[in-house]
């Protein structure tokens, strides 16, 4: 790899590692910001729609920016807002400065969605498709940093929101090492990396699209109830808050340990099968800490849940590639704005829920989801196939 290529895939896997640790900021940490600002769990957790709301609405206004300020400016304009919404969470105590906040937060992964990929494309000419995955490990280790710092200043008798201040070293450095790499868009050069994706025929095309659409905003929605709430549920189970901490903690390393171990096991299974069987591992797991009911085995169902889960955002994200191969930013920017309206809608569902019927439902309302998923996946499956008829 040439040195510029070097700083290119740095700054690429950074701004994954921060976006990752970014959006599990009010899921990490959501029973202490309901005593910080002294409101309802169901008015807090609203935080995540804002963030949603401010990533939803830039996907494709950060697409064109890409192309008319370049990736570089584009990387700097959203790791500068993610700073901004680490520093002003804690910093001004504020529910309506909260809800500002978390929205430039958003914004700033909006960038992510755009720029990282064109990055990687350039430094890994030979290998795209692994760069994505790796992205995606990274996106999965900032994941788990966040609840991780903020257990570790639990532990250490300090304010859950220093682990913030800690994070924002994060998009200080990528600032600063934004200088160092030069970046031309070649718009030939992104045509033909995007020639050479394998097309994934379909029987009935709006029918495959329609299920991997609704695995996409499923699949969101299960995402976002777990981080949102595991800590929450850890309290209201007898287990101290800072271990309820480290309870999402095991879910993002096993999501972290999976996407690598996926890396290897994509090669020789097909995404439409990783899609149905890891929703079925991930849901057996689920059922069976509920039926257990003991701690330990919640920290292990979480965990597994994690290592089969973690991947699917990419491989959502290449099935969709994969059937509409010949519009691919559509594909993706669609997949990119079905997530994000789900994660959107998610808190608000799941605040009403929560506030009626305890955390515990949390659970439950995830497994029902996965089932619903598999249903899509089963479509998706019988109606795709990788030769063309």
């Amino acid at each position: 790899m040439q040195k510029n290529h070097k700083w290119i895939a740095f700054l690429a896997f950074a701004m994954y590692f921060l976006t990752g640790a970014a959006c599990i900021v009010v899921g990490s940490s959501l029973p202490h910001l309901v005593k910080m600002y002294d409101m309802e769990l169901d008015k807090v957790v609203l935080l995540g729609s804002a963030y949603a709301v401010g990533r939803v609405m830039t996907v494709y206004v950060t697409g064109r920016m890409v192309e008319k300020i370049g990736p570089m400016k584009v990387l700097a304009l959203g790791a500068a807002l993610i700073g901004i919404f680490l520093f002003g969470i804690p910093t001004i105590v504020n529910y309506y400065a909260g809800m500002v906040f978390a929205f430039l937060g958003g914004v700033g992964m909006g960038a992510q969605d755009t720029v990282c990929p064109v990055l990687l494309s350039r430094g890994f000419t030979k290998n795209y498709a692994g760069a994505m995955s790796a992205g995606q490990a990274l996106f999965g280790l900032g994941n788990f940093a966040t609840p991780f710092l903020v257990g570790v200043m639990l532990s250490g008798k300090l304010p859950f929101y220093y682990s913030y201040y800690v994070l924002i070293l994060v998009p200080i450095i990528i600032l600063i090492c934004i200088p160092f790499a030069k970046f031309d868009l070649n718009e030939e050069g992104e045509k033909q990396e995007e020639e050479k994706i394998r097309p994934l025929y379909t029987k009935k095309m709006g029918l495959a699209y329609g299920a991997i659409l609704i695995i996409c905003i499923a699949y969101s929605a299960v995402v976002n109830t777990l981080m949102m709430y595991i800590s929450s549920f850890a309290e209201s189970i007898g287990v101290s808050p800072a271990k309820s901490a480290f309870m999402l903690t095991a879910y993002n390393v096993g999501c972290f340990v999976g996407s690598l171990a996926f890396i290897l096991i994509l090669r020789k299974v097909k995404e439409q099968s990783v899609l149905l069987w890891n929703h079925i591992a991930a849901a057996a797991a689920l059922v069976l800490m509920l039926v257990i009911n003991q701690v330990p085995a919640y920290f292990a169902g979480v965990a597994i849940a994690g290592f089969f889960l973690g991947v699917l955002f990419s491989v959502i994200v290449t099935v969709a590639t994969r059937i509409d191969h010949e519009h691919i930013s559509r594909a993706s920017s669609l997949i990119a704005t079905a997530g994000g309206a789900s994660d959107i809608i998610t808190p608000a569902i799941t605040g009403a829920l929560v506030g009626r019927m305890g955390v515990g439902i949390s659970f439950k309302y995830v497994i029902i989801l996965i089932f619903a998923t598999i249903a899509a996946a089963v479509i998706l499956r019988t109606n795709t196939t990788e030769v063309s008829r």
